[in-house]
């Protein structure tokens, strides 16, 4: 990629971000319709998505931002759910959509497995910032998160794995799972092991230069160890990243470090989403298409398919063992499961031994450009339909009382501004202000049936209350060091602190 193509990559992706402000359509999905418009019309010519780039350069910093944003705590309760998912759920896709390719196209059954593999990856990234936006249930956030994570590492060694059968033309099952599970094992010690040793360095130092610099170490130095030795790259960033995020962040940096290595990461994962979302666009037009439409279509039925089986059935064994997962969670458990730039990079990296490569690009192409339009688009009515949707459906009525408890508030605390002015006289002032109080006292009982009847809006005001006061402190601190009151660092110790406190909170519902 040129240097100035990265220049306009750029550009495009801060233009597209600025316009968000005033659309409604998911950043990531509009920055891949962008990317369609230009490869139409040829704006950006010899700009394409190399896998190699996606996965040594730009796959790292994706899953490492991910990772140290994952708390253990809340990941634990979930634990069963989400290795379920990622892992078995992963597997079971794989099988069901390579085995309905073979039978209903008559793909080979090995390169159809390969198809399976490639397309069960799952990229939530528009999908929770949309349950955020929409004030989605946390809990079904994180799972749809935390799937994704795992599921990334799962589903490329299985890439890995099936496409050397391919090649060598040799399988043997118990070969086959012994592979699978050293790789994957492989790639998660190597992993824990240098974000251990990262985060027990970081313990020495208190630069947050030096400290962000040895993230960037960690997360690529993972990755590349990993593939050095033929173990899972992708694994070994998530497992770095979760252990330096719950492990070297907390115990070995600064507050002041920590809060400067997530703003870090934070900017970085942003860049390389909107370069790579761009990328997907832009290579829809950059390779020949000669596929015929009722073979995606049919793929893209498959693909389906092997998702709702792998959640549904997986949903109902849970339920068995007490893990529970609401009907609605797992409708939307399935609609939500996008496939994206990882799907995109794998198909490309296909080596050129493999006969069905040029088949299968088009056809993986076809599924990622549905997923992300088609269901990307869809998400947010699906949400509203199944009820989920608080913010803008059984909220509506909640929030018009609080905003009409606020305006009367504000007139009261104006007219006694007006009474200090002598604008107007106490007695009107009081006469006034008798009937906004029984108005404040009918809104105020109305906001308690609201709280008794619907714990879901007493939990999201908690947290709101909770978040207020948070944030209050926060700039009172700030305010206290631009003044030269208090010191830098011992702010920063303060706002860790109230950090914590919050996280605790989040943690039992508040």
């Amino acid at each position: 990629m040129e240097y100035l193509s990265f220049f306009w990559l750029m550009l495009l992706a801060s233009i597209v971000a600025m316009a968000g402000r005033f659309i409604k359509i998911p950043y990531t999905i509009a920055l891949v319709l962008t990317g369609l418009i230009v490869g139409y019309y040829n704006l950006l010519p010899g700009i394409y998505l190399e896998p190699h780039v996606l996965f040594a350069a730009f796959l790292p910093p994706l899953l490492f931002e991910a990772g140290i944003n994952i708390r253990f705590r809340p990941l634990q309760r979930q634990w069963l759910i989400v290795s379920m998912f990622s892992i078995v759920g992963t597997l079971i896709s794989t099988l069901i959509v390579g085995y309905g390719m073979h039978w209903v196209l008559g793909f080979p059954i090995m390169a159809a497995l390969l198809f399976g593999a490639i397309i069960s990856p799952t990229d939530p990234i528009s999908v929770v910032a949309l349950f955020k936006r929409l004030g989605i249930n946390e809990r079904l956030s994180m799972i749809v998160e935390a799937e994704s994570l795992f599921n990334d590492g799962i589903a490329v060694v299985l890439f890995s794995v099936i496409q050397g059968v391919i090649i060598t033309g040799t399988f043997s099952f118990s070969q086959t799972v012994f592979m699978f599970v050293v790789t994957v094992c492989g790639g998660g010690i190597i992993g824990g092991l240098i974000g251990a040793i990262g985060s027990r360095i970081t313990k020495e130092f208190d630069d947050h230069l030096l400290e962000i610099m040895l993230t960037t170490v960690v997360a690529y130095g993972s990755y590349l160890a990993a593939e050095s030795i033929h173990v899972s790259g992708v694994v070994a960033v998530v497992a770095a990243s979760l252990v330096v995020g719950n492990y070297g962040m907390q115990r070995g940096m600064s507050p002041a470090s920590r809060m400067a290595v997530l703003s870090f990461w934070e900017y970085a994962a942003f860049a390389v989403n909107s370069m790579v979302f761009l990328l997907i666009g832009l290579e829809m037009f950059a390779i020949p298409m000669a596929m015929d439409g009722k073979v995606v279509v049919i793929a893209i039925a498959v693909v389906l398919l092997g998702r709702a089986t792998s959640i549904y059935g997986l949903s109902f064994l849970l339920s068995i063992v007490g893990q529970y997962i609401l009907a609605k969670w797992q409708h939307v458990l399935v609609w939500s499961g996008l496939r994206g730039a990882l799907s995109m990079a794998m198909v490309l990296g296909i080596g050129a031994s493999v006969p069905e490569k040029e088949i299968l690009i088009p056809i993986v192409f076809g599924v990622v450009l549905f997923s992300l339009l088609g269901q990307g688009l869809t998400i947010e009515p699906l949400t509203r339909k199944l009820g989920l949707d608080h913010k803008k459906d059984e909220l509506e009525g909640y929030q018009m009382l609080l905003a009409e408890n606020m305006s009367l508030r504000m007139a009261l605390s104006e007219l006694d501004e007006q009474v200090k002015k002598g604008a107007i006289s106490q007695t009107a002032r009081n006469k006034i202000a008798e009937v906004i109080g029984l108005q404040l006292q009918k809104i105020e009982g109305n906001i308690d049936q609201y709280h008794m009847s619907d714990e879901q809006i007493m939990g999201d005001e908690m947290r709101k209350a909770s978040r207020i006061v948070y944030f209050s402190q926060k700039a009172a601190l700030q305010e206290a060091v631009r003044n030269g009151v208090l010191d830098w660092n011992m702010a920063a110790q303060l706002i860790s602190k109230l950090q914590e406190e919050q996280d605790r909170q989040g943690n039992h519902g508040i």
